[in-house]
């Protein structure tokens, strides 16, 4: 679980967050929604630690420093090493030692050899975000984070993607943002508005059926 407690954020003297007090539960996709300029990549940003606020923010007690390790992040556009191909992006994203078969093999799950062989510059949008997936499933991080990750993405992918983010929620904290509420109203557990520097939560919003875009109008 992450516990925000008292978190307060300023630009320019501008209220972004005021006094914020929430709990991201673990074992859940928790759904952060609100207009663009509400403060949702900065929400995102304090989690990380990549912004200055005040304020205290815990992973299950412990700073972020002690955690850090279990903390990965995908962004709607992954930067990812053009010129080299999958398997080379993987172990070099990796960044620790792995046994190179079981590694290919579970990346043969979610591409075609003959792909995983050619550079990262041939790939489409869709392989290329393939390629973050695998990072992913290798990885195993205790809490990631998704960014507008959905963008540009066929039926297809999009579906799959939709079934590992519910799969991953059965062992990770996820903490996700976007606006296309079709493809997260149904597998999002936990519900936060952002709106007037405070933020909300939204209870019960999926047993009584209720749309994410029917909450977005209701609410903003």
């Amino acid at each position: 679980m992450i516990h925000v407690k008292g978190l307060t954020k300023t630009y320019r003297h501008q209220p972004v967050f005021e006094d914020l007090h929430i709990q991201i539960k673990h074992q859940k996709v928790n759904f952060i929604m609100g207009k663009n300029g509400s403060g949702k990549t900065t929400f995102m940003k304090c989690l990380l630690q990549l912004e200055q606020y005040e304020g205290e923010i815990l992973y299950n007690h412990q700073s972020i420093e002690q955690v850090r390790h279990e903390i990965q992040v995908m962004y709607d556009d992954t930067p990812l090493y053009l010129n080299l191909n999958g398997y080379q992006n993987i172990r070099l994203l990796l960044n620790v030692p792995v046994d190179q078969k079981k590694c290919e093999a579970l990346a043969r799950e979610y591409l075609p050899h003959e792909i995983l062989k050619k550079k990262v510059k041939h790939y489409s949008y869709g392989q290329k975000k393939k390629l973050s997936f695998i990072f992913i499933a290798l990885t195993k991080p205790t809490y990631l984070f998704l960014d507008e990750i959905s963008n540009g993405l066929d039926y297809g992918t999009m579906m799959e993607l939709k079934a590992m983010i519910k799969k991953w929620s059965e062992d990770m904290t996820i903490i996700a943002t976007g606006h296309q509420f079709e493809f997260y109203s149904s597998i999002v557990d936990e519900l936060f508005i952002l709106k007037d520097t405070s933020m909300i939560q939204i209870h019960d919003f999926q047993e009584k059926g209720e749309d994410l875009g029917d909450i977005y109008q209701a609410y903003l």
